[in-house]
Formats: C-alpha cells, structure tokens, sequence
C-alpha cells in the first residue's frame, strides 16, 4: 500500500509539472494537444526504481502498435515518475517496460490519468493521500423485492454538495461489495476493480462527474445474476431449488429499475435521464448488467459486461430472447470485455456480439474488446475498467470501432 501511495503522490506531481507546461502557448505540445484532443498523456509510477521506461501503445483489435521511450519527470526514494503521449482514437492499450520489468496491460483512453506499477499489477491513478485513498462510502439499506434488507454502497466526490444545483451522472455497479473498495476483511485491494479511483481519474483527466452505486450480491450470488431467459447450459445450477425465496436476476433487475433507481434521484444530486445513467458488471454480473440494460433502455444508456457468463444459457435460449427484442438508435451502448477461452469466457461474449449484430442491433453502439491472454479476474477487470467508462461517457470506443 506505502508503495501505492507514494506512486500516486509522484504523479500528483507529474500532473502539476504538465500543467504549469501546458500554459506556455509556445509549447509544439501544448500546441498539439489543443489541435487533436485524442493526444493524451500517460504517467507512470515505477517503484523497482529502473531509472528509464518505455511504453508499448496497441491497438487490441488491428494489432498496430508503438513504442515510445518515456521521460522522467519526478523521483523519490520510493519511486520514479515517467510520462509520454499517444493518440488514443488509434490505441487502446498499453504497457510499460521500466528495465526488464514488464508491466501488465492497461487500457488506454481518454478516461486515463495514469498507472502505478506494484506487486499485486497495475493500479490506477487517484487523486489524495493515504488519509482519503479508501473512498467514504455511504451504506444505504432497502428492501427488495421479498422484503429483505439489501445494502446499497453510495459513493460521491469529494466536491460532491448536495445543496448545489450540480447534477453528476450515476454509474450502477453490481457486485458492489467486490468492486468498490470496502476495507472489507475477505476483500483485499488487489481483488478489488477500485472503480472510485477509475472515476476520480476520469474526472481528472475530462471533467466528466459521475457518484457510484454499488449493489450488493454477495447473498446467494449466483441466483441473484442470473436472469432466466430460457433454457440453463447446466440443469442443477443457479439456486433452482424451488424453496429458495431470494431474488433472481429478473426481479434483480426490476429492483434496481423500480426501487433502487428512483430512491437515487430523489437522494442525490443526479441527472435522471439515460444518457448519464450506466451499469456494469463482471462475470455472472456482467451477464446481468446486459440483462437490466436491454430490459430498461429507458433508464439506462450504456451498459458494461467485463467476462459475462452467456454460457449460463444455451444458444438457443438467447437466439429466442435477442429475437424478440427491438433495436433502434435509441439501445444502449453496450461494451463486452472477455479473455482466451482456456481462461475466461471468450466464444461465448464474441457469440453474443455476432448475433446482436445479426438481430440488427446499431453498430454505432456495440464495442467488442478480445484479449487472448486475459483471464477471468478482478487483476484484469479493473485493467480495462476505463474502457467502460469511455463507452459510458463518450459513446464510442474508436479503435474497436472505426475498422468495423
């Protein structure tokens, strides 16, 4: 943790050198920037202290890459600050090489302040100090659909006030119990996808505000994610015992659009409509994050499946469910993360991918990212977690989209 927090303070100050550097109007790069907003700056903190780094752009899609040497811009006793730029619309991934140490991969956007390179993978870059590096969380108790008590874990910005008239997006996150960090004793910070520091990030980097609203699975997960479409792949899985009264990701869903959402904007400073409103998820809860989405189209504009299990279903199952859907310009945006299938979940998401297509579903709003080396992982997740959030915020992902 030392280690991570001295990285962070290093780029805080990477961050204000670049700052007083843009200022000048002589500068050729500040000069760049301004004529191409797609030119971003990437900070990297390195504590193996290897005294020079490179970075590796790529494109996941095309394979097209870059390397650029990175200058040094900050050192301490702990730590050495490094940073260069890339075109964002062309690459959509790095890593960094700092001596012989390879970094893992990390996505690359506009979403993207910076990474820190530790022991347990890459972090992202947040504002502040170890006094506020795990995010206040407010616990808020409703009851669900059977009535009982379900947590809900509110997360606003620290310039959050709930007397102004500044309204801030919402991105709803299932699993929040795994993907918002708790301090929770059976949750340590390297499995955690830290997804406040992905928004503080991105607030840093484009002004763009959102609080964040995790929803608590960890009762009776598997039935709770999984929204019975049709046929299940496996009979004898996802809580089928008739006497189980939790919830299933149907009424999982209806929760969240009829209780959970209408509590939020009658609490929080937040826009209503569904362009500033998202949800996402990973694994069992990326399946249920596609789920709520197309269900709710009109509640929820982008919608984020990081590994979703489309395996739970048979093909046949989702051929039936996507047919009698109806796509228009109005559908969410609808990003897919998946990794090598000897790992993860790779044929089944892509599957899903190619039949959205084929039903008809706008292009303009489907982003498929294929990483072959990537497994099924809270390390990988919170990797690309930003990718989502660019899907969310920006509606496109330029290089997995443009040769489409």
């Amino acid at each position: 943790m030392k280690r991570i927090l001295s990285s962070v303070l290093i780029i805080v100050i990477v961050l204000s050198l670049f700052t007083a550097c843009n200022s000048d109007s002589n500068s050729t790069d500040s000069a760049a920037q301004e004529q191409n907003d797609n030119i971003r700056t990437l900070c990297f903190a390195d504590y193996t202290k290897s005294g020079k780094a490179k970075a590796t752009f790529f494109n996941s899609k095309s394979g097209e890459k870059k390397n650029v040497k990175m200058k040094k811009t900050a050192e301490d006793e702990d730590s050495t600050a490094f940073s260069c730029e890339a075109d964002c619309s062309v690459y959509n991934m790095a890593y960094v090489t700092c001596g012989k140490k390879k970094s893992d991969e990390f996505a690359f956007n506009k979403c993207v302040i910076g990474w820190c390179m530790t022991d347990d993978g890459v972090f992202p870059y947040i504002d502040g100090n170890d006094k506020n590096y795990t995010p206040e969380i407010n616990t808020v108790t409703l009851k669900d659909i059977d009535g009982n008590d379900k947590n809900i874990y509110v997360w606003t910005p620290d310039d959050y006030d709930a007397s102004s008239d500044e309204r801030y997006s919402t991105v709803y996150v299932l699993d929040g119990q795994l993907m918002l960090y708790l301090g929770l004793d059976y949750v340590k910070i390297e499995g955690c996808y830290d997804v406040t520091a992905q928004v503080r990030a991105m607030t840093k980097a484009t002004s763009k505000k959102a609080i964040v609203v995790g929803i608590d699975n960890g009762y009776e997960r598997d039935n709770e994610l999984t929204p019975r479409i049709g046929e299940l792949r496996f009979e004898g899985s996802f809580g089928e015992d008739e006497e189980y009264k939790g919830m299933n990701g149907i009424e999982l869903a209806d929760f969240i659009a009829d209780t959970l959402v209408p509590y939020v904007h009658e609490h929080y400073n937040v826009f209503t409509d569904r362009e500033h409103t998202s949800v996402v998820g990973a694994s069992l809860g990326g399946m249920e994050s596609f789920y709520i989405a197309l269900e709710h189209p009109d509640i929820f504009g982008a919608s984020g499946a990081l590994s979703p299990s489309f395996w739970a279903f048979k093909d046949e199952a989702w051929e039936e469910y996507v047919s009698k859907k109806e796509f228009s310009s109005q559908s969410p945006f609808l990003y897919f993360f998946t990794g090598n299938p000897d790992y993860d979940v790779g044929p089944f998401t892509e599957e899903m991918y190619e039949r959205l297509k084929k039903a008809g579903y706008p292009e303009d709003k489907l982003a498929f990212h294929y990483d072959d080396k990537a497994s099924h992982s809270a390390k990988v997740w919170r990797s690309v977690f930003s990718e989502f959030l660019t899907a969310a915020f920006f509606g496109e992902i330029e290089p997995l989209q443009k040769s489409e």
